[in-house]
């Protein structure tokens, strides 16, 4: 069949199915799938709609009906978490394809109502828009960079160098600008010269991204991860919670025969309370760690009294050494909505009551920093990962590496681990810092400061790797001033939208004064 044969057929679909249908292309772009290239063109059916459309409602519709196809295929894998109950799990998916579908709602309102101002000069706005509500909707207890477009762009190294200076989100202007051109090429009567912006909006990051590549320093610092590939629901049985913590150990012991200066365990890789009533186990690790000679991170659950008697549980890390378990311990800060806390439940303490199968944990606030031989690290959990902002915090408090410890074991082999794991690059790329990731079923992986993966550990294996790292203390520009090109996104998008408001508004008073 003909690439033409395609096209027409696809003309000929209801609008609304050739919405979805291209959202659904978008969100093939997103890993496990290589196909990043398929986001260039993803959003050209909606844009066009959007040129098309008669009114900002329409527009808002038409994003809506985009963003269906394109959250569903990238987020489906919340309907497969195996920790709840398969209804709570749907119910989950869905809510969250619906709120996130405001994103999108809220750019076609948005650009129909400046289309309606300014005519086709709007287009151009788009990547501005499109940056403004990305990035804005990543804040507050709700934010969820995930999909962001640029994080299916994780497999072509070089333009994502580019986030060392413009973060995520200037990879995602790139990627809604080139969206812009194939449009203008589409309908434009000068073919050529749109053709040749084109080539150059596409290459452009490519060549700056080659540009920026470093070459990795020499190594200083040698670290190992286990993953233990352990089933999530069964590590809390309290018959087998020895085996859990011999395994650690065993596995442990393992890399210990490549001497590394500090060893990785997953999120919550003990499953007992060690500051509290697991204090055999603890005892059990640290004579190993003793003989090993050799330092453990790890995640782990842990609570505490408040003076009024009510428990707080938190999603720890903490650091394990011949000594003991040591007081510096981090707390996670940005926990995941209905799955390790209720929104709103810190003041409705009704929420609280509620059993979808979800953690009562409590919000931490230290970004409290962790040492090996003279060198500083922090330590994102599993979502936290996620986040730019959150990682720039650990970099700016002094962090030569960071660490994310995981377990995306609820979601088995869906696209869930592979799209978490991927982001990682990022990461080490914003900060030039080395990532190591050691996840309960995988992906484990070492990144280098370039973003490339160094060592990888796949999904449902069992096993321990061990690999040097270049800690640094550098600071990119992202690092310095953080997300100055995204709010400059915002400031511009807003100043203008104000500027054409103020005027149009003036236009329609004095029409009326006539």
């Amino acid at each position: 069949m003909r690439i033409g044969d395609v096209l027409q057929g696809y003309q000929r679909l209801p609008l609304i199915a050739r919405l979805a249908l291209a959202g659904v292309v978008t969100g093939l772009s997103f890993p496990p799938s290589p196909l990043g290239f398929l986001a260039w063109v993803g959003l050209v059916p909606l844009v066009k709609s959007w040129l098309d459309s008669p009114s900002p409602l329409r527009s808002a519709y038409y994003g809506f009906l985009w963003s269906l196809g394109f959250l569903l295929v990238v987020m489906y894998w919340l309907a497969f978490n195996y920790g709840t109950y398969w209804w709570a799990a749907t119910m989950s998916m869905l809510a969250a394809v619906l709120v996130l579908s405001l994103n999108y709602i809220v750019i076609g309102w948005w650009f129909g109502w400046l289309h309606a101002k300014l005519g086709r000069t709007a287009l151009w706005l788009l990547p501005l828009l499109w940056v403004s509500i990305e990035f804005l909707r990543s804040f507050g207890t709700l934010g969820f960079p995930w999909v962001a477009l640029a994080n299916g762009q994780t497999a072509f190294l070089l333009p994502i160098q580019n986030a060392e200076i413009i973060g995520i989100w200037g990879v995602s202007f790139w990627v809604v600008l080139i969206n812009v051109v194939v449009v203008e090429l589409w309908t434009a009567r000068e073919k050529q010269r749109a053709a040749i912006v084109l080539a150059g909006v596409i290459l452009v990051p490519w060549l700056s991204g080659w540009l920026l590549l470093p070459e990795v320093p020499a190594p200083t610092l040698r670290v190992g991860v286990v993953q233990p590939n352990v089933n999530a629901a069964a590590k809390w049985n309290p018959e087998i919670r020895h085996e859990h913590f011999d395994q650690l150990v065993t596995l442990t012991s393992e890399a210990a025969r490549d001497t590394p200066d500090v060893v990785f365990w997953p999120e919550a890789a003990t499953p007992a309370y060690l500051r509290r009533g697991g204090r055999q186990y603890l005892r059990q690790i640290q004579e190993e760690l003793r003989i090993l000679k050799v330092p453990v991170v790890t995640g782990m659950p842990d609570y505490d009294r408040s003076l009024d008697n009510k428990v707080r549980y938190y999603n720890a890390v903490g650091y394990i050494d011949s000594t003991g378990l040591h007081s510096e311990q981090y707390n996670k800060i940005h926990l995941v909505p209905m799955g390790e806390y209720i929104p709103l439940s810190k003041w409705i303490p009704g929420l609280n009551a509620l059993n979808l199968g979800q953690g009562n944990f409590t919000h931490g606030t230290e970004y409290t920093l962790f040492e090996v031989d003279s060198t500083l690290f922090g330590v994102g959990v599993c979502y936290e990962t996620t986040f730019p902002r959150l990682n720039r915090r650990f970099v700016r408090e002094g962090a030569s590496f960071l660490v994310g410890v995981v377990n995306d074991a609820w979601y088995q082999t869906s696209s869930g681990p592979y799209q978490h794991a991927a982001q990682a690059r990022y990461r080490a790329i914003e900060f030039r810092r080395p990532v190591v990731r050691a996840a309960n079923t995988g992906i484990s992986m070492i990144i280098d400061q370039s973003g490339r993966v160094t060592r990888r550990m796949g999904l449902n294996k069992e096993g321990t790797f061990t690999a040097q790292i270049a800690p640094s203390t550098g600071m990119t520009l992202y690092g310095r001033f953080g997300d100055l090109f995204a709010w400059l996104n915002v400031v511009v998008a807003l100043g203008l939208t104000a500027i054409i408001f103020r005027s149009s508004f003036k236009s329609e008073a004095e029409t009326d004064v006539v």
